[in-house]
């Protein structure tokens, strides 16, 4: 099984997500233009590009998941996304990296076989850097220079 560990806040939107007085999730961002996950449709295009058949699925990686269970996270995701989610990280208190290598060994996944796209390497393992495809917090899967290296991760995961 090919795995892409997936975090939302400052990947699929900025980072700056907050509760409104009505206790709804939103962005904070002086860019009204941009929205919660209004970077989707750049992951779904990548995936769709590199592996149309379906072979890497995704694993939440974010507070939305533990938050609101990791079935109604992937519905926030387009259709097709959701459909590639098959569930999500554990040890929501640990750091990222610790979460998702917990996840491996839970999962029994190969330690080659997974991605994590995410802005957070806070006490990430030093050995699994080279898995991580970090974003900025603000820019997220909007930079370029990040969907090129998300690409070319992929096919490498796929070959393997």
């Amino acid at each position: 099984m090919k795995i892409l560990f997936l975090d939302f806040d400052g990947v699929l939107h900025p980072f700056n997500v907050r509760f409104n007085e009505d206790l709804e999730l939103t962005l904070e961002c002086d860019d009204k233009s941009l929205h919660l996950f209004c970077w989707v449709p750049i992951l779904e295009s990548i995936l769709n590009e590199v592996d149309p058949e379906c072979h890497i699925k995704i694993v939440l990686s974010t507070s939305w998941a533990h938050r609101y269970g990791w079935e109604d996270a992937a519905k926030l995701l387009t259709p097709v996304l959701d459909s590639r989610v098959v569930g999500r990280t554990n040890g929501y208190n640990r750091a990222r990296g610790l979460q998702i290598l917990k996840c491996v060994e839970d999962m029994n996944i190969a330690y080659n076989n997974w991605l994590a796209l995410d802005d957070d390497d806070y006490l990430w393992p030093t050995h699994f850097l080279n898995q991580l495809i970090k974003t900025d917090e603000n820019l997220g899967l909007s930079e370029i220079s990040t969907q090129q290296i998300l690409r070319l991760k992929l096919k490498e995961l796929l070959l393997r």
